[in-house]
C-alpha cells in the first residue's frame, strides 16, 4: 500500500488551476440556502472558470436569447447542479493534460473517453438532477488511471499492454499492483472534497454489482462507449447487473448513447486532421479550457 498511498499524495499535492475556489464552488452549489451571488463569488477567484461558466451560460445549448456578462445570471441560467458538475471535473480533467511526454497519446484515448462517457451517461439520466451528476461523474470516473500514467508509468505502459491482449484491468492490477485504479481514484477524489455519491461513482462503475445508482450509470455508459468508442479498457459482455439495476434494456441503450458516439469520433477525426499526425495533440492546460473541449459537443 505504500505506492497507493504516495501516488494519493502526490495527486491531492498538485495544484490544478484554483483548487480551493472550484471545491468551494461545488461545496456551495450542494447548499440549499446558498445564493447565486454566493457561487458566483466563490467562481470569480478561478477567472478561467469563470469564463467557462459565461460561455456555456451564452451556448446555443442553454437557450439562451439574449448575451449575459453577469456571473450570478449565468450561474442561475446554468443551475447549481451543472456549474457544481463542472467545478469538480475540472481538477480530474486538469490532471489529463497536464503533462506532455511519451503517454500523451494514451491520456488523450482517456481524455476522449471520459468525455464519451460523460455524455452517454448524461443522455442515459432519467432525471435532470441525475444527468448532472452523471455528467460529472462520467468526466472523472478513471482519475485513478489518470494518475498511474503520470506517477507510475511503467505500472500504466503494463496495463495498456494487459487492455491491449483484451484482458480486464482488475486483475491484473490487484496482482501487480495490490490495488485498483477505481480504489486509488476513490482515495484522490475524497482526499479532494469530491460529494461521497461522486466518489463512490469513481470506486464502483466497474465492480459486478454496482451499489448507487449514479455508478450503475456511470457503468453502462462506460461499457457502451467500449464498445464502438474511444476505449483504453476492452470491451466486456454486456448486459451487466448494472443494466438491471437501473432498468435499462440494453438494445435501446446502444441506440440512444450512439449517435453521440458518432459525433464525437467525427470531432475527433477533424482534430486529427487538423495537425500533423507526428505532433502530439493540442489540448489547453487551464482547467476550465479543459472541461470547456471537453463540452464541446454540448456547447
Amino acid at each position: 500500500m505504500e505506492l497507493r498511498d504516495a501516488l494519493v499524495g502526490r495527486a491531492t499535492s498538485v495544484p490544478v488551476g484554483d483548487q480551493g475556489a472550484l471545491m468551494e464552488v461545488a461545496r456551495l452549489c450542494g447548499s440549499p440556502v446558498s445564493r447565486a451571488q454566493d457561487v458566483a463569488a466563490a467562481a470569480a477567484k478561478d477567472e478561467g472558470f469563470s469564463a467557462l461558466l459565461l460561455r456555456i451560460a451564452n451556448s446555443a445549448d442553454s437557450g439562451a436569447t439574449t448575451r449575459i456578462s453577469s456571473l450570478p445570471v449565468a450561474v442561475t441560467r446554468l443551475g447549481f447542479r451543472l456549474v457544481q458538475g463542472l467545478a469538480l471535473a475540472a481538477p480530474g480533467l486538469g490532471l489529463l493534460v497536464s503533462t506532455r511526454d511519451e503517454l500523451t497519446r494514451q491520456r488523450l484515448v482517456l481524455h476522449r473517453h471520459a468525455v464519451c462517457t460523460a455524455l452517454a451517461a448524461r443522455q442515459l439520466a432519467r432525471t435532470p438532477e441525475e444527468a448532472d451528476r452523471a455528467l460529472a461523474a462520467g468526466l472523472v470516473h478513471n482519475l485513478g488511471l489518470t494518475i498511474l500514467s503520470l506517477y507510475a508509468k511503467d505500472a500504466f505502459v503494463e496495463l495498456a499492454a494487459a487492455a491491449a491482449q483484451g484482458r480486464q484491468l482488475g486483475p491484473v492490477e490487484e496482482r501487480t499492483l495490490g490495488f485498483t485504479h477505481t480504489e486509488l481514484g476513490g482515495l484522490v477524489s475524497g482526499g479532494w472534497g469530491y460529494p461521497p455519491e461522486l466518489v463512490a461513482a469513481i470506486v464502483e462503475h466497474d465492480a459486478q454489482h454496482p451499489a448507487t445508482t449514479l455508478a450503475a450509470l456511470v457503468q453502462v455508459a462506460d461499457l457502451l462507449v467500449r464498445e464502438s468508442g474511444p476505449t483504453f479498457e476492452p470491451p466486456r459482455p454486456l448486459p451487466t447487473p448494472a443494466f438491471a439495476l437501473l432498468g435499462i434494456d440494453c438494445s435501446a441503450a446502444r441506440d440512444r448513447v450512439r449517435p453521440l458516439i458518432d459525433e464525437q469520433l467525427r470531432l475527433d477525426r477533424e482534430d486529427s486532421t487538423a495537425r500533423d499526425d507526428d505532433e502530439p495533440p493540442t489540448i489547453p492546460l487551464a482547467a476550465a479550457d479543459v472541461v470547456t473541449d471537453a463540452l464541446g459537443a454540448l456547447v
